[in-house]
Formats: C-alpha cells, structure tokens, sequence
C-alpha cells in the first residue's frame, strides 16, 4: 500500500530546517584517535517529557491460527443498480494443529442465504450462527489436521450498507466499490473494483481476513460482454453465456494473503509488455492507451533489477497495474495485478513534470516484501511497508544516480521527523488503537531510513544476501521481525539484537549536539545524545567523522554508546571542515554549529547530497558575511544536481545587489535552457517577482513550452506584464487546457485579481479536479472568494455544500471548509461551515476544524 501524503514531496523548500542524517559500513578501528572521555552532562538540560507522549493501547497479538484456508473458489456477479455482488464462495480448509469441530469466518455485512459441506455426493447444510461480523459454523464432526472439509457459502455483499471507516492512508474500508454505477455522471467511467487492506476483503467475500493467513485463489466474475475483468494471477477461460454476459475465470495458484485478493471490472485499454517470459500489462481509460507504456514502461527494467538486486526472481505468474477512478489510496500491491489512483493517467506531456516511478517501484517491491514474505501481524507492517518504501531509494540510486535518491531519502526524513513532533512509536507496534494507525511515517519513512542505516552498517553484500536469505526461508509464510534479524545474523554471524532493538522496538530517534573546536595543534569533537532518556533509548552509533585538513579528506571510524563523547585529534593545523557522519545516513536530529567558511566548503568539497544541501541551509540561516554568501549561491546555481539549482534559483528571489541585472541575466538562461521543467518555471517565478516587463519574451516563450510547470509560470509572468484586456485575451485561451498545474495557475491569477467574471469558470474546474488537484485548488477559489461580492459568495456556498458534507476524500472535505472560513460574515456560510462541523465523523478532521475555527 502506497500511503498517498497530501503535502506530496518535501522538494527543496530551504525554508526548512534541515537535519542532517548520518550513520556508516561496519567498521570497528577508530585510528588516530587520542582520547574517548566522558563529557560532564551537567552542561546539557535536561528535557521535559515530550509533548508526544501518549497513553498506551492494547496490545495486538497476531491472530491465532485454528483452522488455515488452503483454496478459496469466488462465483462473483453483481447488480449495479443495487450496487450488490451477488456470490458463492467454495473454501476448502483444515485444522491448523488441534482438532476442530467449528469454523469461523469473517464476513461484514452479508446476506446469508446458505451454508453447506461440500461432499462426495453434493452438499448438506450446516448449522451457522451469524451476527453481521462473523459466520460461527458448526461442522458435522470434530477433523484433524490430516483431514481437509470444503464449505460452500451462498451470499449477498452489500458494501454501501455497511459502516463508514478508512484512515488517512486507506480513506475507506468497504471492500468494493462501484464507480458511478448508475451512469448519470458522463466524464466518469462505469467501474467496480476492490480494496483488501487491512481487512476489507471480509466485506465482499467470507475468509479468514488476516494477514497471516495464505491460501490460494479462483475467482469467476461474470459481467457484461462489454467489460474488460481483471484479478490475480492468469486469465484461464473466458465463456460467453446465453444472456449475454461473460464468465472470466482467474486462477492464483500459489498462496497469498486474503487481503492481496483483488478484481476490477470496467472498460479498459489492456497495453501488453513483457519481462523475461513473465506477461506484463498496463490498464488505462482508452484515452491513455497511447501513454500506458511512458507511464509504466520502466516496469521490466525493475523487475530485472529487483530480481537481480534480491537474488529472488519476481515470484508471480504474471504483473499487470491498472488505473481506476476515485480509488481510496495511492496503489495497493495486490497479488499480480496492483491497483493504483487515477493520477497516474497522464500523458506524455504531464510526465515530464511529474514521473510516477517511487510509486511504481513501491508496488512492485511489495511482491517480495507483502506478498510473498507478509507480515504476521499489523504490528510487524514495517516488513511490508519499510522495505516498499525503500524500494524508492533503490531505484532512484539505480536508475538516476546517488543524489536523487540521497534527496528521495532527505524527503522520507523530513516526513518522519516532522510526525515525530506529534507521535513517536516503535517501529514494531504491538500497542495501538486501531490497526489504521500503522500506516503512518513510521511504517513508511522511518523504517525505510533504518534499513538504509542497516544497509550501510553491514554493507552492501551482505544487506543483499541477508534479503535473499529472508526470502527464501519465508517464501508463502508470514513473517515477524525476528524472522528479519536471524536471516542478517545467520548471513553476517553477528548479534544484531542491539540493532533492532534500538531501531525497530525503540520510539524515538537520536537528538544529537554536536561541537568541534581547535586549539594548541588539537581538535576536539563533543558529541552529546541530548534525546529524553527517559522515553528514547541512548544509542549505540558506529558512525565516520571526515576531517579535512588543507583540502584533503580523512576518515574516522568511531562508535558512540553514552550519552556524552569527546573525540580529539591531533593536527598540525586547523581543519578546514569537520563532517560528523561522513556518509550522512543516520536518522537522527543533529545541531552541529559552523562558521560561514566551514559551511562554504562542506558546500564546495562533500560529494553527498545532503551535507551540500545542508551546507546550503547553514548559510541560508547565517547573518555574516553576505558576500561570501551570495557567491556560493551564484556557484550553486550551476550545480549538477537540480535540487540544489532550485535552492540557489529560490534564494535569490529578493536580491538586491549591484549585480542584481547580471544575475537576472543567469536566470534568464536557466528558464530558457534548464533540463528540469521545475527550475526553468521557478526561474521564471523569480523573474516576474523582480522585473517582469524586461522579461516579456521570457514569459512568452514559456507559455508555448512542452512542460506544463512551465506554462503555468510563464502565465503569471503574463499577467504581471501586458495590459488587462491582453492578459485576458491569452488566459482565455489557456481555460481550456486540462492540465491541473495550468489550471492552479489561472486560480492564483484570478484569485489575486479578483476577477468577478470567473466564477463560471471556477464552478466547473471544482467539478473537473480531484484528489490532491482539488484540494490545492479549492484553497485559491476560497481567496477568490474572500474578494466576491455577497451574490457570488451565495452562490458557492450551494456548490462547496456536497464537496464539504459528503466528499469520501477527508483532505478535500477539508479544502471546502477552508473555503468557507473566508467568507466569515456571509450568514450561509457560516452555517454551513457548522454543519459540516457537527457532522464529520473523522476525527483528525474535527480536531483541525476546531483549531482552524477558533
């Protein structure tokens, strides 16, 4: 599962403040190193208990195993109209260990209407209790764990009847879902499609729907002929039936978890592909059919690589990812067949501002680390949820080099640390409230940067061996961490218990002071933990510390185990830098003061992302020598990586030096000449804040650019440059692009013009725009509308009223009340504001409402 984040990527934003992260290979020598002593704590305070502490919940075993699923059979059809799937599930199960003379299955929200042995000579009822939650059969005999028995249930799903539930990764959990089912809507497609995680499965087929149970899979859907089906596994018949409909049946023959089931029906394009001898497909809305392959083509690449990388070849019959309308998460790995949101619909021009590889790659590492391996427990979720998260970084390293994804890592450790603020758990969560809660950055950003720590501690061989040897001793089962740290003991034949203890059972993260002085041909480096004791663990840190001394680089292994350290060094002469973590990989929040000449050579000579981008943040922050200052940002506006350009493009924003035409000249070539889209359109941004009518032609080149990043730049340029009646001439044109990046665009120049005339045109975009696009959008039409006169403010309050009352999507719910907290004297909007107040049901929503309205 793809845990969607509204705010999207951290990108450059040196607005924040960056933590350096830190951590190293294994390495046990601590060479030229005169003294370790401890440092007198007195000089730290201590810190009150952090404000996120919380009460503890109960605990969450994984569920006990006393009857195991070894086929499941699905006869599926449904009635749109109803929006029913009418089913017969044939289960063929036995005890676990001890004898069993019942069976109990989960099933949500059923109409029941029989239950039956399945028998050499047909069926025969059995006796059935059933309170809405759970089927308690009574079998006709006691069975051992050498004998199977095979169930047959008759039922009646009906999953809009049930209640409503979801989480911020997961926004529903009724299981199925039909899309537009009556066909009123004309922009939207007729779909139905599902949704197993955690344990939704329950609410459109009977199982055992827990994540330690496996079984294997055929699902028969019939459906009208027209429609394309999809599930896991491989296609084995299709018949078509004397009333026109067809019968597909899907075949899984190696055992996954219940909640990876999976169909989706619908018209689709189906884009064939392949990898090795394995089938691969993109599903797409005919429309996208020409793009299905820019939007996934690098899927075999993948496969090979994670096949290679894992020593475990992609383990499923075949790979097919499918695009559906108003899915409830980003993407869920699904056995074979991964679902994703409908934002990955684009064409070739929209991916070039935006590539959907992380999210890709995502999906697919689930097929070893999920599907194959999954997790016994939601509490262990970090075995799924971790590993696919790293994925991202895997690739990035692989396909596009060490600093894109250094700074895919920065963006994971900045989401993590900014939830820390909030929350702080153990990786592995045996305490919680409800299973939803797992799915947070913890799950997903955190235990991503400690397999990394891992990875980087152990070394690449053995990370990678240590993977294939976890994959291998649980391929089909269910997994815990301690399965995880005996594959990398049994590999490396080291006690790695101090390792998972503090990184996976452990709240917290280290909270580092860091200072180095020199004085009488010695350097000293302090280091204090100056994390809560308390509630954190005192960390034991193997980590390098680069000195460089006139220009040249030296490395020191060293290990931290107490809360307070004192490294010295002998040298000759002052150094130009001291670097602490040297391969800045450690998860941690670490204050190391430097002076401006420190920081514009850590700029110059680090060849790791982050201590660059770090270095660049000091700076930012730094009040001396504005000179030096603005020259290292010159420097970096020539950086090789394009984050880093995009910091110096930023900084510049409100520069005022003699310079300042020769600068604007530099930018002036970086719009015009970039290979990133988003530097050329921040480029341009700066431009127009600064001198807009000597850019003219800047701006009209943009707005004809292929990128849409681009575009909506060269637009606001435009409207700062021509008169009105021309800058409405050229934005009428651009109304009628599809593009959301576009459409913000004109939001924001209409919003800040307050242009009365564009409320038709803000009507149907609100009606257009979904997920993310949506909620950003619908924050300029509440500027906009903060600017209208009381007749149009009227008329949005009907308009925002289904969006804030009854949106499925809680952040877009969210948008329209922003929208209508700024109409703060229109008495309709205020009450409608209290009406959706009263009524949300989400408690993360009601607690943001009641701060946002104060």
């Amino acid at each position: 599962m793809n845990k969607y984040i509204l705010c999207g990527a951290v990108g450059l934003s040196l607005h924040l403040t960056a933590c350096q992260s830190l951590f190293s290979k294994k390495n046990n020598t601590q060479p030229d190193i005169i003294s370790v002593t401890q440092v007198d704590s007195s000089k730290f305070k201590k810190q009150e208990a952090p404000a996120w502490i919380a009460k503890r919940y109960k605990y969450n075993p994984s569920r006990s195993k006393y009857n195991d699923l070894i086929n499941t059979k699905l006869e599926v059809k449904f009635d749109w109209e109803k929006q029913y799937l009418y089913g017969t599930a044939t289960l063929d199960l036995k005890p676990y260990f001890y004898p069993q003379d019942s069976l109990i299955l989960d099933a949500k929200g059923f109409d029941i209407a029989s239950v039956e042995l399945v028998t050499k000579n047909g069926t025969s009822p059995l006796n059935y209790n059933y309170n809405n939650k759970q089927i308690y059969i009574k079998l006709n005999k006691t069975y051992t764990r050498t004998e199977t028995y095979s169930i047959k249930i008759k039922y009646t799903a009906k999953p809009n009847e049930l209640p409503k539930g979801g989480s911020d990764a997961i926004t529903s959990d009724k299981g199925l879902y039909f899309i537009n089912a009556d066909g009123k809507d004309p922009k939207k497609p007729k779909q139905i499609w599902t949704q197993g995680e955690t344990e939704s499965s329950s609410c459109w087929f009977p199982t055992i729907d827990s994540p330690n149970e496996k079984t294997t899979q055929e699902i028969a859907i019939t459906v009208d002929k027209k429609y394309i089906t999809l599930s896991n596994g491989t296609l084995v018949y299709s018949t078509q039936n004397e009333d026109g409909t067809r019968t597909d049946l899907w075949k899984q023959e190696k055992p996954h978890a219940p909640y990876l089931f999976m169909m989706t029906v619908g018209d689709f394009a189906v884009v064939k592909d392949k990898w090795r001898n394995v089938e691969v497909n993109y599903l797409v809305e005919p429309k996208y059919k020409p793009y299905a392959k820019a939007i996934f083509g690098n899927t075999p690449e993948m496969m090979e690589f994670f096949s290679n990388k894992l020593g475990y070849a992609y383990p499923w019959d075949k790979y097919s990812q499918i695009v559906v309308r108003d899915y409830v998460s980003g993407a869920m790995e699904n056995t074979s067949a991964t679902i994703m949101m409908e934002a990955l619909q684009a064409t070739s021009r929209e991916l070039l501002d935006e590539n959907w590889d992380g999210i890709i790659a995502h999906e697919l590492f689930h097929h070893w680390f999920g599907d194959l391996v999954t997790c016994e427990s939601w509490s262990n979720l970090p075995l799924n949820e971790s590993f696919a998260n790293y994925s991202e970084y895997l690739w990035e390293e692989y396909k596009y080099g060490k600093d894109a994804a250094d700074f895919q890592g920065l963006e994971e450790k900045m989401q993590y640390l900014a939830e820390s603020k909030k929350k702080q758990e153990p990786l592995i969560r045996y305490y919680y409230n409800d299973r939803e809660d797992m799915f947070d950055s913890h799950s997903y950003a955190k235990g991503g940067r400690i397999l990394h720590m891992l990875r980087n501690y152990v070394g690449d061989d053995a990370f990678f061996t240590s993977l294939q040897n976890y994959l291998k001793k649980n391929e089909f089962k269910d997994a815990e961490i301690n399965h995880l740290r005996l594959a990398f003991e049994e590999v490396t034949g080291e006690d790695l218990n101090w390792f998972f203890d503090q990184y996976f059972m452990k709240p917290g993260h280290a909270n580092l002071l860091i200072d180095h002085k020199y004085e009488n041909n010695k350097l000293t480096v302090q280091v204090a933990q100056i994390q809560d004791s308390l509630y954190t663990p005192i960390y034991k840190i193997p980590v390098k510390i680069d000195i460089w001394v006139n220009g040249e680089k030296k490395r020191y292994p060293v290990t931290i185990t107490k809360a307070y350290h004192k490294y010295e060094f002998d040298f000759a002469q002052k150094p130009d830098l001291v670097l602490f973590d040297g391969e800045q990989q450690l998860l941690a929040e670490i204050d190391h003061k430097k002076s401006v000449d420190e920081l514009i050579f850590q700029y110059k000579n680090s060849d790791k992302f982050e201590a660059r981008f770090n270095a660049l943040v000091g700076l930012l922050e730094n009040k001396d020598d504005k000179a030096k200052v603005n020259e290292t940002f010159k420097l970096a506006l020539n950086d090789p990586f394009w984050n880093l350009r995009e910091a110096a493009i930023e900084y510049f924003t409100d520069y005022k030096e003699a310079d300042s035409l020769a600068l604007e000249a530099k930018l002036k070539t970086i719009a015009q000449t970039d290979v990133r889209p988003s530097n050329k359109a921040k480029a341009i941004e700066v431009l127009a804040s600064r001198n807009p009518k000597l850019y003219k032609d800047v701006f009209e080149k943009a707005i004809l650019d292929s990128a849409y990043s681009v575009v909506g730049a060269g637009l606001k340029g435009i409207s700062k440059t021509y008169d009105k009646e021309a800058v409405s001439k050229i934005l009428l044109v651009y109304e009628k692009e599809s593009s959301p990046i576009v459409s913000k665009a004109l939001s924001e120049i209409y919003a800040e013009n307050a242009d009365t005339t564009k409320y038709t045109w803000f009507e149907s975009k609100l009606n257009e725009l979904v997920s993310r696009d949506l909620y950003y959008f619908t924050s300029d039409f509440g500027l906009y509308l903060s600017k209208m006169p009381k007749s149009i403010q009227l008329k949005s309050v009907a308009l925002l009223k289904p969006m804030v009352l009854n949106h499925e999507i809680w952040y877009c719910r969210l948008g329209a009340f922003k929208a209508l907290l700024k109409m703060p004297k229109l008495d309709e909007a205020v009450a409608l504001k209290n009406e959706a107040r009263e009524k949300e049901k989400d408690q993360k929503l009601i607690d943001r409402y009641k701060k946002l309205d104060k």
